[in-house]
């Protein structure tokens, strides 16, 4: 742990040198342009902003159940460890691949309709795999797999709204509060999957609290409405 702290200190120049503006840009004006908090009050108040972090936010109480608590309940199913490790693993592997596929698929389609596909998939997929599946490895991968398809294919859709909805120069500072939203969404799942499973011996309260948050944002997502920024 220090060595890793160690090697996070010595990046911070690197960062600095590689992420500096030059003083004058082409033409000779000041082209750069910070959020200020009026901006940014003023992109709290609009809908479309309201209904991504609808959804960013339910999009971290539903990855940090997987993240905490996944494995913990393919043991808690019987499934051996390292079966169970396997089966996470391929979580992992598909993260992946959905993220690859909705950049692909967001320069393509409309991506409030995506999110909302992405969301409203995460909770059938919960319910058809607590209620409808039996508990077996072979399962627990394709659950595994179904999860990481759809794990970080929200970023690219949403940042896609964005940039298409706000001023570029608007675009890194509210991308940052929704992973902010996307935060605090984890950090309350994975506080209650624990307490969850303390008081129930079992993580199905948690889940059925993510089918619904899901649903929800599934419906704020198709509701938004994209459109073009001015420059």
């Amino acid at each position: 742990m220090p060595r890793l702290a160690l090697v996070m200190v010595l990046l911070i120049p690197c960062i600095r040198y590689l992420t500096k503006k030059d003083a004058t840009p082409k033409g000779g004006t000041d082209a750069s342009h910070h959020m200020g908090l009026g901006e940014i009050q003023s992109a709290l108040g609009e809908r479309i902003y309201q209904l991504l972090l609808a959804g960013f936010s339910t999009c971290g109480f539903h990855m940090v159940i997987i993240e905490s608590h996944l494995f913990s309940q393919f043991v808690s199913y019987g499934i051996p460890k390292m079966e169970a490790s396997w089966a996470f693993s391929f979580y992992g592997i598909a993260t992946i691949a959905g993220a690859l596929l909705s950049g692909y698929a967001s320069s393509r389609l409309k991506k409030g309709r995506l999110l909302s596909f992405y969301y409203g998939f995460r909770a059938l997929w919960v319910l058809f795999y607590l209620f409808v599946l039996p508990k077996t490895m072979t399962t627990a991968i394709l659950f595994a797999v179904g999860l990481g398809l759809t794990g970080d294919a929200t970023v690219s859709p949403t940042s896609g709204v964005l940039s298409g909805h706000f001023p570029l120069h608007q675009v890194a500072t509210l991308m940052g509060l929704l992973f902010f939203a996307h935060q605090i969404g984890g950090f309350l799942s994975a506080y209650l999957g624990g307490l969850s499973y303390q008081l129930f011996g079992n993580y199905t309260l948690i889940w059925l609290i993510d089918v619904a948050l899901c649903l929800e944002a599934s419906v704020a997502s198709y509701l938004i409405r994209e459109e073009k920024a001015e420059a």
